[in-house]
Order: C-alpha cells, then sequence, then structure tokens
C-alpha cells in the first residue's frame, strides 16, 4: 500500500496555539516566542499564523483561525520557529536563503527532524 498524507490543519480549521503575550479577539496574530505559541502581530509582519478566535492572556490557550494549511516538513538544516522557510532538496524545508517564501516556521528543528509550518 502506498503512503499517503494530509496536513495537519486545513484552511479555515480552528487551531489552539499557546499564548506569549495577551490577545484579545479579532486581532491579528503571529509566531510566538516559543514552538506553537501567538503573540499580536507586529506591523508588516511576516510570520502571520491567523486571527485570535477569543480573549486569552499570557500562559492560556488561544483557538486561531488560520487561512492557511499547517504541515509537518522535513528541516533540512536548522529552523528556528518564525523564520520563513523555502524549499530545498529531496522535498524538504529551510530557512530562506536564495528562494522564495513558501512557509513560516511554527516550531523550531534540527537539521532532519520534523518542523511544524503554516503556507503562505
Amino acid at each position: 500500500m502506498a503512503n499517503s498524507y494530509l496536513p495537519l490543519f486545513r484552511p479555515g480549521d480552528t487551531v489552539t496555539f499557546g499564548v506569549t503575550t495577551a490577545v484579545t479577539a479579532g486581532q491579528v496574530v503571529e509566531v510566538g516566542t516559543a514552538d506553537m505559541t501567538v503573540a499580536p502581530a507586529a506591523a508588516a509582519s511576516a510570520k502571520v499564523v491567523g486571527v485570535a478566535g477569543h480573549d486569552a492572556a499570557v500562559g492560556d490557550k488561544a483557538t486561531v483561525e488560520v487561512g492557511k494549511p499547517i504541515h509537518e516538513l522535513k528541516a533540512s538544516g536548522a529552523i528556528t520557529r518564525g523564520q520563513r522557510l523555502e524549499t530545498a532538496a529531496a522535498g524538504a524545508v529551510r530557512t530562506l536563503a536564495a528562494g522564495t517564501a513558501v512557509y513560516v516556521a511554527l516550531t523550531s528543528a534540527v537539521d532532519g527532524a520534523t518542523v511544524r509550518a503554516i503556507q503562505l
């Protein structure tokens, strides 16, 4: 039997994230300071995850409406959460160097490990 793959979350799904800076319902949120966390988006943020579904304090969990798929991908080289990612050899992803950003890392990962990333 052949392998198959589905994204972790699809557009329109709600995803639960930890909160590193308090968020308010309807606020645009970006990658926070820990894996799978969010904080209010900064001006011209390149790390947007989605929109907070409700108010949440630091340390709480927040439901976020995501507009793009979230995937688990193989890291080529070390990746730090919040970095923009491009494609790498053999279908992996790496930190943006010379190509086109296609994902934002939601978790950090070492070379060869799995990284969670939201598609841009």
